[in-house]
């Protein structure tokens, strides 16, 4: 917990070398996983809290220039205890957390997991009314002042307390663990219940591979979503790993690089837009080199990006909110165009159609709808929506089955399968998108990635890797990257360049 430029006497990752008859992480994990708990009195957190957390110097947060080592994220987690005991919260209840990502986060986070409660994640900016509404729940914590919940008085506890317990019509659900929003990219974003085991085995069956041992990891992915609270925040807190909090979430190379050169990194998990940032920025590549570990994941990775990260030991990781959210990862420095990695943890299958499918102890307990859990057989396939090509055991991308659209003759186009194509054939492209729109059979827009310094590929290069679909192309053109819209993760928003794409059509003929 100081500096890079100051001594560090941290020790291990798993706890003091002192103690060698505490069990590691891993042990605890599978014994946690073992007992399988969900109600108070077999709650696996107990154990793991008490284990990692209690009288120790780490983990630890940094923000906003200030250190809160583990001891005072426990202290504060005993005071929100008391407080969800005080206020007659029961295991079960449905609590929705809306804060930003802070040391506070963390002792609501261990105080609501400690009390087997359901605990809802909303975005620091979300509508913690709504969410309390739709999901049913009891009670808030959250920045702003209301009647059915607390708002917090730094790392001291609450500063106020709800005026009453929300009344629920819905039972209590002391089986869900999280409720977690999908990221909404595909569709209308839907409420994922996650239990205590999705979890705890995708941390079990991660862990061993991410090398958090006297690990700084710079956090950038936002904690109320999936990939963010158990891949980067849980595995950290629990191997007692130094985590320096980016209040810009990635979106600033100079403010990455002010804290790796105020405080160190070793690990950094983000989505392929930050990294592609930090490639771009003079700096950022000496940083991307420097990192020990950290998975990239989030939206499939271009070629010029892959051929930039398998200079580095950073990994490609796959999941979805459903998935608790791990699936498959790849080896360090291991890419390649649309790479996904290897099934970990689970048992992966691809349909006939093309779509992967998973099943295992990361499938979702169900969907939060309607005012009730919409509950799903726990050892069923569950469809990804996921395009992929699977070679050997190793997993690409290849699109979305929702991208697909009909031609005029009613042939179905997989938009996705497409562009894979086109990455893979001319691998200095950021990024391709093949659409159809109005007086557009079939578009085509392709973007050279910023140190792309080869012309871009002709129309008829682009036509003849497109055969047979080729005939049906009546649009090819070349976006500079400013033109280039993207999600928050780094894929293409497909709505937004379409509707851009039409009203400025330009038919192109082949050369």
């Amino acid at each position: 917990m100081t500096p890079s430029n100051a001594p560090s006497n941290t020790g291990s990752g798993n706890g003091p070398s002192t103690s060698p008859c505490r069990p590691t992480v891993l042990d605890a994990l599978n014994q946690a996983l073992d007992r399988g708990g969900s109600e108070t009195e077999d709650n696996p957190w107990h154990g793991l809290w008490y284990e990692f957390l209690r009288d120790r110097a780490l983990p630890a947060i940094i923000a906003d220039g200030a250190i809160t080592p583990a001891a005072s994220l426990w202290t504060g987690a005993r005071l929100w205890t008391e407080a969800f005991r005080s206020a007659g919260l029961k295991a079960g209840d449905r609590l929705v957390v809306a804060l930003d990502p802070s040391p506070v986060f963390v002792q609501v986070l261990v105080a609501g997991l400690w009390e087997s409660l359901s605990v809802a994640l909303l975005p620091p900016d979300g509508q913690p009314e709504e969410a309390l509404s739709a999901l049913d729940a009891r009670a808030a914590v959250s920045g702003n002042d209301h009647r059915h919940g607390w708002t917090p008085d730094g790392c001291s506890g609450p500063c106020t307390t709800p005026e009453s317990l929300r009344p629920t019509a819905a039972p209590r659900t002391p089986d869900v663990r999280f409720l977690l929003q999908t990221s909404g990219t595909t569709g209308l974003a839907r409420w994922i219940a996650l239990s205590d085991r999705n979890v705890l085995s995708v941390l079990a069956s991660h862990l061993p591979h991410l090398r958090l041992s006297e690990a700084r990891v710079l956090s950038v992915l936002p904690w109320s979503h999936a990939f963010g609270l158990v891949l980067d925040l849980l595995p950290a807190l629990l191997a007692g790993a130094e985590i320096i909090r980016d209040p810009e979430g990635g979106r600033s190379p100079d403010r990455l690089l002010s804290l790796r050169d105020t405080w160190g990194a070793t690990h950094l998990n983000a989505v392929p837009l930050t990294i592609d940032r930090l490639r771009e920025h003079p700096r950022g590549p000496r940083l991307l080199s420097a990192l020990k570990g950290g998975i990239v994941g989030g939206a499939a990775v271009s070629g010029p990006l892959a051929e930039a990260l398998s200079q580095t030991h950073l990994r490609v990781g796959y999941g979805q909110t459903e998935a608790a959210p791990g699936i498959t990862l790849g080896a360090r420095g291991e890419w390649a165009a649309n790479y996904l990695g290897v099934p970990v943890g689970c048992e992966v299958d691809v349909t006939a159609s093309g779509e992967l499918r998973f099943r295992g102890p990361n499938a979702c307990l169900g969907v939060w709808s309607d005012g009730r859990l919409d509950r799903a057989d726990p050892d069923r396939w569950v469809y990804t929506g996921d395009l992929v090509e699977q070679n050997g055991d190793a997993l690409y991308f290849r699109g979305r089955t929702d991208d697909a659209f009909k031609l005029p003759n009613g042939r179905l186009v997989q938009a996705g399968e497409w562009e894979a194509r086109l990455k893979e054939q001319f691998d200095r492209l950021h990024d391709a998108l093949v659409y159809t729109c109005k007086n557009v059979d079939v578009g085509v827009a392709l973007c050279l990635a910023p140190d792309a310094a080869a012309e871009p590929p002709s129309v008829g290069a682009v036509r003849d890797c497109l055969r047979p679909l080729d005939s049906w192309v009546s649009d090819v053109r070349t976006l500079d990257l400013q033109d280039w819209q993207s999600l928050p993760k780094g894929e293409v928003d497909r709505q937004a360049m379409t509707e851009a794409l039409a009203t400025r059509h330009v038919v192109s003929s082949s050369p």
